[in-house]
């Protein structure tokens, strides 16, 4: 009896330690964060040691300068943020990499604007973008600028919402937008968007940037990193192993664990997007040498407000740890 009675806890003392860690996500439903969804819930996270709690950022949170504000142990966001934080003296270390593009897509209207006409002709266009500030607005302003334009050349026009974006180019409130899924996808499938630049592919950021470049990833304070290397490692590994599963899920496999959220009420209009952007998240987590110098440099000429000086792209991404796991799950 004495020894059935000890036997729970025995068991109990010898379950591992489950470690808490809370992510801050700049944009939960979006594709680039997929493999932090999946990983919570195909288990991954829990193999590693972790109880993760994903927390979505408010949806007006897409500024640098409001990215930067916020306060988060561990963030999931782009890298421009990354870079950021060196720049006003809070260094962050991203430490496995989600995305390699951003996901943007500047296209004018089929209705509105005449057919064969490309970046050179928006000469004096409204521009609809998401927001003064955001990855939308300087995606648009890179590419007018690749193009020979300036960005005082157009008329950028604030449509934070999709609905309201994908209406204000149905009627020719704006000639274009710059604007990402899932309203850039639905105005191509309904014939009514002409993509001029598309950064939802690796061949359309690379022709682009000129290179590879870094997107959505996790990051932290460095001396987080040092101070709790086994969560960073779980952390790591739990995405590279989801990164793996998505390399051959099929529709059925996205089915059964992508979450409603990101289906956008539509599953056809979710594989589509899925389709369309499956290649530009990350391979293996790990950041390639050019596309942190690659972000940085395409900032610079944007001639934002910000100090450069001192900021060693080098210094700004670690890949021990998602190396290590990819040896583990063999990326």
């Amino acid at each position: 009896a004495a020894s059935c009675t000890l036997a729970p806890a025995l068991v109990a003392r010898a379950q591992p330690a489950v470690t808490p860690v809370e992510i801050h996500v700049q944009g939960l439903d979006r594709l680039p964060y997929l493999p932090l969804v999946l990983a919570e819930r195909l288990g991954f996270f829990r193999a590693a040691g972790l109880r993760v709690t994903l927390t979505p950022l408010p949806a007006g949170l897409r500024t640098l300068e409001a990215l930067a504000q916020w306060p988060a142990v561990v963030f999931a966001g782009s890298f421009e943020r990354t870079l950021y934080m060196h720049a006003i003296g809070q260094p962050q270390q991203a430490f496995v990499l989600l995305s390699r593009s951003p996901q943007m897509v500047l296209g004018t209207s089929a209705i509105h604007m005449p057919a064969g006409q490309g970046v050179a002709d928006l000469v004096g266009a409204q521009i609809g973008i998401q927001g003064s500030g955001t990855v939308s607005e300087r995606v648009a302003q890179w590419v007018l600028m690749r193009a020979g334009l300036k960005p005082t050349d157009v008329q950028f026009v604030e449509l934070r919402d999709a609905t309201q974006a994908m209406a204000a180019l149905n009627s020719g409130t704006v000639e274009a937008l710059c604007y990402g899924d899932p309203a850039v996808t639905r105005l191509e499938l309904a014939g009514v968007l002409r993509v001029l630049a598309d950064t939802r592919t690796l061949r359309g950021t690379e022709q682009l940037f000129g290179g590879p470049v870094a997107c959505a990833c996790l990051s932290a304070s460095q001396a987080f990193i040092e101070a709790h290397p086994q969560v960073v490692q779980g952390l790591a590994s739990a995405v590279v192993r989801s990164l793996v599963w998505l390399r051959t899920a099929g529709p059925s496999d996205l089915m059964r664990h992508v979450p409603e959220a990101y289906m956008h009420g539509d599953r056809s209009l979710f594989l589509e997007i899925f389709l369309r952007s499956r290649e530009s998240l990350a391979v293996d987590g790990l950041m390639p040498e050019a596309a942190a110098l690659n972000v940085m440099k395409a900032l610079d000429r944007l001639r934002l407000p910000i100090d450069w000086q001192g900021v060693q792209p080098g210094n700004t991404y670690t890949n021990r740890f998602a190396m290590r796991a990819r040896q583990q799950w063999r990326a």
